[in-house]
């Protein structure tokens, strides 16, 4: 993929931030705002064009999100240096994602027989609040902090109803109850993304994930998407998993933070 088509990439990983926040174009620039999900990155930030203005953007940021205990930018690969170099200055600390892109089959051994459903009703969402919640433990439990609050798990799964429209979540079911998650999105001009997976410690290495990826995939497929999009950690194992699907890696994007005051809040 050349580095045009990287762009596209950060492009369409730009729009999939900004479903369910309010758009709010600036020079260059746009916000992203959601008054209902103040603590919500994704619904509450700033994404930068390659003709961005540093003190043009930033100050268009302090304008639109001010009033935020935070200070949220997401970079891709056209950022433009200067900006960058001036959030590395004003302390902003960087957040690395791995975006990796199927463009042909998935790979590796077929999916194994997996009951997996879409999330559609109140019970369905229930049970996805409530494996939300345990991956956010398990996550502040691995890296030894405390982001993910109650409240801010509650908005996080509020800005996903919003966005159900577009972003499909299904569940995985072992016995008949829900073990994992992931999601899908047809994307913009045929390219699409699958994002969000996850399951439960106690059902790991069963091949569900691998099942819920083929499955979302195909879904995204089945709505338009050609080319699909992945993005993960770069210090978290499932990058090498997506790789072995078939995913290859294609480009490194950012989301800078800075704290202000109060909770930070997180993606």
């Amino acid at each position: 993929m050349n580095r045009r088509s990287a762009a596209a990439l950060s492009h369409t990983y730009m729009r999939y931030l900004a479903i369910g926040g309010e758009r709010i174009e600036g020079p260059g620039c746009r916000v992203i705002r959601k008054d209902a999900a103040p603590i919500v990155h994704d619904v509450n930030h700033l994404q930068v064009d390659e003709e961005a203005r540093p003190e043009e953007a930033l100050a268009f940021l302090e304008a639109s999100l001010g009033d935020r205990p935070y200070r949220k930018v997401y970079t891709g690969s056209n950022a433009p240096p200067d900006l960058v170099a001036r959030l590395v200055l004003e302390d902003y600390v960087p957040d690395p994602t791995l975006q990796l892109l199927l463009e042909g089959d998935l790979e590796g051994p077929p999916a194994i027989p997996c009951d997996i459903r879409p999330v559609l009703g109140d019970l369905e969402w229930e049970h996805l609040d409530h494996l939300v919640r345990a991956d956010h433990i398990e996550t502040d439990q691995k890296n030894g902090t405390q982001i993910y609050s109650e409240e801010l798990t509650r908005q996080m799964q509020s800005v996903r109803r919003w966005a159900a429209d577009h972003v499909q979540f299904f569940l995985a079911r072992v016995d008949d109850e829900p073990v994992g998650f992931f999601s899908s999105w047809p994307g913009v001009g045929g390219l699409g993304m699958v994002e969000d997976l996850f399951t439960l410690p106690s059902h790991r290495n069963r091949g569900i994930a691998r099942a819920l990826i083929h499955h979302c995939v195909a879904d995204a497929r089945a709505r338009g998407a050609g080319a699909v999009l992945i993005g993960a950690e770069v210090d978290d194992t499932p990058k090498a998993l997506y790789a072995a699907l078939g995913f290859k890696p294609t480009c490194v994007t950012y989301g800078w933070l800075k704290q202000v005051s109060g909770e930070a809040g997180a993606a």
